[in-house]
């Protein structure tokens, strides 16, 4: 049975979060052109300059949110105005705070790429950054279920291996690896629109409030800033709204101990990592793909997720992500029937 708490506060942080991103995002655009915060929008016959750096109006408006929603948990379950204490407690400050700390850790590093140029090989070393709030705080269920092998408990000679070293690894490949799936007009923001959803739904089904809030927060604002990176795109999210995206999904499983479901939120891009492997001894020299005389794409190889269609297929870059996004959204659904079944007995 859902808590009185867990509807009106997910629709009041996902209300809060889409209108402070909807006025946000024109200014984003207009300091990002005059700042010269842009970049070459390739797969376009006239290869038009946009502004880049979008991600930075739902990462404010996510950051605002969640402290609102602190502020107001905090001081209306003190006068009992608000009936929060009937799903949550102060202990429930710890893990919002600390996903709040870890995506604002992920979305400075990319904002600082985006105006400064970071190398992809330091962005590895980054990547570790965000987990250190999860890692002290100690945030996430220390064992695994691994369903009809039983539980495995991660701690070892006193030291909760989960936080030490599952966390970290975690949080530093969606940090990556969803960069790396990146590029054309609506993929990135709709994959991780995509994931948020079906995590919030998981959060309604388990009743699980905190990961509601969190999940919401982050979906109202990319759900705006989907409309206006939709193709053809007025504003790229740049690696400020990637990195956020990538580690807010992370965030919200790890939070809501969803671990099960992180194969198939991030599915696409362990994929997407194993091509780019490949890429890597091909040795190919040219990085982007082309547009043809009928705005099709021309992909240089199949050694990454979204050149795989186009190189065997005629594909228009909208039609591209359309059928990147259904893909993405079967895997996830394949990998929450597969973790309901198994794991719910």
């Amino acid at each position: 049975m859902l808590s009185a708490v867990i509807i009106p506060t997910t629709i009041f942080a996902f209300l809060i979060s889409a209108v402070i991103t909807r006025f946000l995002v024109p200014w984003v655009k207009d300091v990002s052109l005059k700042r010269g915060i842009t970049t070459v929008d390739a797969h376009k016959k006239d290869t038009p300059i946009i502004a880049e750096a979008g991600g930075l109006a739902p990462l404010i408006a996510f950051i605002f949110t969640i402290l609102l929603l602190i502020f107001g948990w905090a001081y209306m379950t003190e006068l009992q105005i608000y009936p929060f204490t009937e799903a949550t407690d102060e202990q429930s400050f710890v893990p919002l705070l600390a996903g709040l700390m870890s995506v604002v850790i992920a979305g400075l590093i990319g904002f600082l790429d985006d105006v400064f140029k970071i190398k992809w090989r330091d962005k590895i070393l980054l990547g570790f950054l965000p987990a250190l709030p999860l890692m002290a705080l100690k945030v996430g269920n220390s064992s695994i279920n691994l369903g009809i092998l039983g539980d495995i408990d991660l701690i070892f000679a006193g030291l909760n291996l989960y936080s030490l070293v599952i966390i970290p690894l975690a949080i530093n490949f969606a940090f990556n690896s969803f960069n790396m799936l990146a590029g054309f007009n609506g993929l990135e923001v709709g994959n991780g629109v995509i994931s948020l959803i079906a995590i919030l739904i998981i959060s309604f089904l388990v009743n699980d409030p905190v990961v509601a809030m969190f999940t919401s927060a982050l979906l109202g604002g990319f759900i705006v800033l989907l409309l206006f990176n939709w193709y053809p795109a007025k504003i790229l999210i740049g690696d400020t709204g990637t990195l956020t995206l990538g580690t807010g999904i992370i965030v919200a499983l790890i939070i809501g101990n969803m671990d099960r479901i992180a194969l198939g939120a991030f599915g696409l891009h362990f994929i997407n990592f194993m091509l780019f492997l490949m890429y890597l001894k091909t040795k190919q020299t040219k990085k982007i793909a082309t547009i043809d005389e009928e705005n099709n794409i021309i992909a240089p190889c199949p050694y990454t997720v979204y050149w795989i269609l186009p190189y065997y297929f005629k594909l228009s870059e909208k039609r591209n992500v359309q059928l990147l996004l259904l893909i993405h959204a079967i895997i996830l659904a394949i990998a929450i029937l597969i973790s309901l079944a198994v794991f719910s007995r």
